[in-house]
């Protein structure tokens, strides 16, 4: 609504100058036509320049920049060493073609280097001053993972939370893959995106910032956390090692998981349900509701039984938490064999 008040006044304005010239030229209603049509040709070439490319725009900008410059330093120098007869009936067509000429080197210059420059906006990898909370940048992994709707439920996000256009793109491509797994999570990620952006209680902002297609997804959103000093939210481990390295704060879901698991101490005794054999003989795994793995030693002949075990020991891995136990008739087998031989 702002902007189409500031183009409403860019035409009053533009009308009432291109008036007072007519005025004086004595063809006032002629130059305020004028006036009215050329600052709505000029809005319509704005509305269209704003939709492309960051990247492409300003590499128009400081390019065109850039070929002025060195266009006028040209002629400056050619006309130090052409007689000034000369100079003075070529220097309009000479600066027209250098200006022409610098413009495009300069402007496909700025383009294919863009990732080198450093002191150019937008280029510069500048970090955004923010007060209180930073932002949460929002990764593929994360939404197709699912847990994040029911952390947004409890209230633990007090940040608003950024999803690029790169990520949305992706779960499109996902929910239209031709392998049935993928379309699911594609489709998941979208349901679970929609209920984010309804939830009263988060924050979500699809945003599309500046980024380039022909670079990996994973590169694009490091770059942009950098760019918004923003934390990483994401479950890919290839992604939290590279965010890491760049200096940029990742929280990986799978080790918020972890960490809200509670720890279960040596000799405690808990209750499982035996599902399935383990990697070594006579193992039998099973899951806590929280989703721990237990690893039950000599109890494969147990499968399909709830029984009762003692922890022997806890180890914490990427992947979670496994328990390591035995069933407590096991246990106490093992303290009267012990007992026996003393």
């Amino acid at each position: 609504m702002g902007l189409w008040v500031f183009r409403g006044l860019f035409v009053l304005a533009s009308a009432g100058t291109a008036y007072a010239i007519g005025l004086d030229l004595g063809h006032p209603f002629t130059f305020l036509v004028i006036g009215i049509l050329g600052s709505i040709a000029i809005i319509v070439a704005e509305s269209f320049v704003s939709r492309g490319p960051i990247a492409l725009i300003s590499s128009v900008v400081f390019g065109s920049l850039l070929g002025m410059l060195f266009a006028a330093l040209t002629v400056s120098v050619v006309a130090l060493a052409v007689e000034k007869n000369t100079m003075d009936a070529v220097r309009d067509d000479l600066t027209g073609a250098l200006m022409v000429i610098f413009s495009y080197l300069g402007i496909a210059f700025i383009y294919q280097s863009r990732e080198k420059f450093n002191l150019i906006v937008p280029y510069v990898e500048f970090r955004r001053e923010q007060k209180g909370v930073r932002s949460v940048l929002v990764d593929t992994s994360v939404i197709i993972d699912g847990r994040i709707g029911d952390l947004a439920k409890a209230g633990i996000f007090d940040t608003p939370l950024i999803v690029p256009q790169i990520v949305l793109h992706e779960l499109h491509q996902l929910a239209d893959s031709g392998d049935k797994l993928r379309r699911e999570r594609g489709r998941l990620g979208l349901e679970v995106l929609n209920a984010l952006r309804q939830d009263p209680r988060v924050q979500v902002s699809i945003q599309d910032l500046p980024t380039d297609k022909e670079r990996p997804v994973d590169e694009q959103l490091v770059r942009v956390a950098k760019m918004l000093n923003a934390r990483l939210l994401t479950n890919d481990f290839n992604l939290n090692r590279r965010a890491s390295l760049e200096g940029i704060s990742v929280i990986n879901l799978n080790e918020l998981a972890n960490a809200l698991k509670p720890i279960a101490l040596p000799d405690e005794r808990l209750a499982v349900k035996l599902i399935k054999r383990g990697e070594q003989p006579g193992q039998g795994i099973g899951y806590l509701p929280d989703g721990t793995m237990v690893v039950v030693e000599d109890a494969d002949h147990l499968l399909g039984q709830e029984v009762a075990i003692v922890v022997r020991n806890t180890i914490t891995r990427d992947t979670g938490r496994i328990i390591f136990a035995r069933t407590v008739d096991d246990s106490r087998s093992r303290r009267s064999a012990s007992g026996s031989a003393r």
